[in-house]
């Protein structure tokens, strides 16, 4: 195995840790990882599952639970029968930052938890009021996060593809 395919197989691992991190399947982040870098930028299912040294059976319901989440997509190559799979165009930005729903669900846990301390000293009900304040704090700053990113996705996306050519 060379240094290249060794580096590979380690990013590939990596991002299996990293998605295992965020409460997926560690094989979910092994397909992510292989689709982030293959090149063409899909593969079939059972190149997937040569590349990851895996069954069929995983691959395939790994592959149906990213497609679920809007990770991947399928795609077919004209004048091959089989399907193949990619990583969602700017699937990791619209993943970060679409959490309203999320926001909305922690600050919701959090007005409970302080509606069963209603009569607790302030000292118990910090720990809930310092998420509060957390998640307000990042909600009313993620509309203007969006719009900058919108206006400076070109121009930094630019800047880093001339940077790694």
């Amino acid at each position: 195995m060379t240094d290249k395919s060794r580096g590979r197989q380690q990013f590939i691992e990596d991002m299996g840790d990293l998605i295992d991190e965020h409460g997926l399947p560690h094989m979910a982040g092994r397909v992510i990882g292989a689709l982030i870098i293959c090149m063409p930028p899909q593969m079939s299912l059972d190149e997937l599952a040569e590349a990851l040294q895996a069954s069929k059976g995983s691959i395939s319901m790994t592959t149906q639970l990213l497609l679920r989440l809007g990770i991947i997509t399928r795609v077919s190559v004209p004048g091959d029968r089989k399907h193949y799979f990619r990583i969602r165009p700017q699937m990791g930005q619209e993943l970060f930052l679409d959490q309203t729903d999320h926001i909305e669900h922690h600050l919701d846990i959090v007005q409970k938890g302080l509606e069963q301390l209603k009569d607790e000293p302030i000292e118990a009900k910090q720990r809930l009021i310092e998420m509060q304040v957390f998640f307000e704090f990042i909600q009313s700053e993620l509309p203007g996060l969006v719009e900058r990113w919108t206006n400076q996705r070109e121009a930094l996306l630019e800047q880093k593809l001339t940077e790694h050519r």
